[in-house]
């Protein structure tokens, strides 16, 4: 901690005191300089002290004003002038301009060398350093239990005792806690902090501002995921020791950022290999445990992706306490979810419907559990988010209420141009989704299909001509529609995805 001038006053072989300027003495002193100049502000800078006996201070009260406001705005952290010497006698001037500028006016005892408060002040300066030099060596001490695993919340914990003050590390656009089970900021920072992290313009990397009787830090660290560090204190650290705390939390933020891009490639290879029916019960089971669940209270789920990018999902869901495996597919998520409160949790933290199967129990109905969920995600609705495929026959009755009865849906309606598609190499399939996803609009259809509008008409009619439904009459326009989400829930819907352009 730097010396400040009410140390200087409080050392008793200094005899200094006092005379002006009460308001300054909380000010830090960096060092302490003699100089009988008119206009010492020229020659002396921010946290030192002048110490004078007195020769350039003038003697008319204006002068004086002047003179104290000069060294105030040049950031000098006093006056000290020397009692007997050569100072005007009425130093009334000097001492209103300390006492309205908040500029410290110090007396010091005649025979009192200089010198000593130049000591003062060095050996205060070396003990700060050993100190800060000894804070170093615990920052990077901490640093190499956080690589042998220590955790983000042990290594806050121990961080906030090297540094002396509380830390929080948040997400810059929320203010919510970086990782749940970090702690939270508290309520009477939110609004300082959101005011000191609008977007507009360039948000410096360190702020720094006085609240109450602490110092609050705000700091962007370097990391790949956003995030903001928040330190508040009755005295931070200087900012070169803040950096060296930042460094070392970036360390362990980079490592949770790889093993967090490890953990997506395994839970997505593992999510692969149950659909595509690659996995034996004994091997679902032990690449289950290392994510610490198992397939007996599994459910497998479905949700419309919007194209969010899978690590943008992961951000949203690791600020919950959602246990959960996730992998994109198309225009698909396919979770793995387990315990209570999980689907309730995953649906409403990305707002959007999700269907989920029954309980998987073993890796053989990995697939069939998928349909279950695409199912219960096809009678979700806005009024009910949430599906369950043991309460789709309550939910919407007019669409198929199995996987084999969906199934049947789609081959009697479509099962004809899902042949003529496969056997002549044709998008007619996928083109009747399309134009039916379009509201039959023929210019967005044919621009969703990269084709000319005379294209696509010729499609339509051929649709027509090969399934017996005409798109003009409202009956088999809604025919083909429940067909195409049967195709859905019964898993055909992956062969059409297989003729996109």
């Amino acid at each position: 901690m730097s010396l400040t001038v009410s140390d200087i006053i409080q050392i008793p072989a200094l005899r200094t005191r006092l005379i002006g300027g009460a308001q300054g003495v909380d000010r830090p002193v960096r060092w302490a300089h003699v100089c009988e100049l008119d206009d010492p502000a020229q020659w002396l800078g921010p946290g030192e002290l002048l110490m004078s006996t007195g020769m350039g201070i003038p003697a008319g009260p204006q002068e004086q004003w002047r003179y104290v406001h000069r060294l105030q705005a040049a950031g000098l952290s006093g006056l000290m002038i020397g009692e007997s010497m050569q100072a005007p006698e009425d130093l009334q001037g000097l001492q209103d301009a300390a006492d309205a500028l908040g500029f410290a006016l110090l007396m010091t005892e005649y025979g009192v060398p200089f010198s000593s408060v130049t000591r003062a002040i060095v050996e205060a300066t070396q003990q700060e350093e050993v100190e800060r030099r000894q804070a170093i060596t615990r920052l990077y001490e901490s640093a190499r239990m956080g690589i042998q695993g220590l955790g983000l919340e042990a290594l806050l914990n121990r961080l906030e005792k090297d540094v002396k003050a509380s830390l929080r590390l948040l997400d810059p656009h929320t203010l919510e806690p970086y990782l749940t089970g970090l702690p939270e900021v508290v309520a009477a920072q939110r609004s300082a902090l959101q005011q000191r992290l609008k977007p507009s313009g360039n948000v410096p990397v360190v702020q720094r501002w006085r609240s109450g009787d602490d110092d609050v830090l705000l700091m962007l660290m370097p990391s790949r995921r956003p995030c903001v560090l928040v330190a508040q204190g009755e005295n931070l650290p200087d900012y070169g020791l803040l950096h060296h705390m930042a460094a070392v939390l970036g360390i362990e933020l980079e490592r949770l950022q790889v093993e967090r891009e490890r953990h997506l490639r395994l839970t997505s290879e593992l999510l692969d290999d149950l659909f595509q029916q690659r996995l034996s019960a004994r091997q679902l089971t032990e690449r289950l445990r290392v994510f610490g669940a198992s397939p007996e209270h599994l459910r497998v789920a479905v949700m419309h992706n919007d194209g969010r990018e899978l690590d943008e999902l992961d951000d949203l869901l690791s600020r919950t306490e959602a246990k959960v495996l996730m992998r994109v597919q198309g225009d698909e998520l396919l979770l793995l979810l387990w315990g209570e409160h999980s689907p309730r949790t995953v649906q409403v933290r990305l707002h959007t419907c999700l269907g989920l199967s029954n309980p998987l129990g073993h890796a053989e109905r990995g697939l069939e559990a998928l349909r279950e969920a695409r199912l219960a995600l096809a009678h979700a609705s806005a009024e009910q988010p949430l599906a369950c495929y043991e309460q789709t026959e309550t939910m919407a009755p007019w669409l198929a209420q199995s996987l084999e009865g969906a199934h049947q849906t789609f081959q009697r309606v479509l099962g004809s141009l899902l042949e003529y598609d496969q056997l002549q190499g044709t998008q007619l399939l996928r083109t009747l989704q399309v134009f039916l996803q379009q509201n039959r609009s023929w210019l967005i259809a044919a621009k969703v299909l990269h084709v000319h509008k005379q294209t696509l008409v010729y499609r339509i009619r051929r649709i027509e001509e090969i399934t017996g439904r005409s798109l003009d009459h409202t009956e088999d326009v809604a025919i083909l529609w429940f067909a195409l989400r049967s195709a859905e829930v019964a898993g055909v819907h992956e062969r059409i995805a297989a003729f996109k352009e």
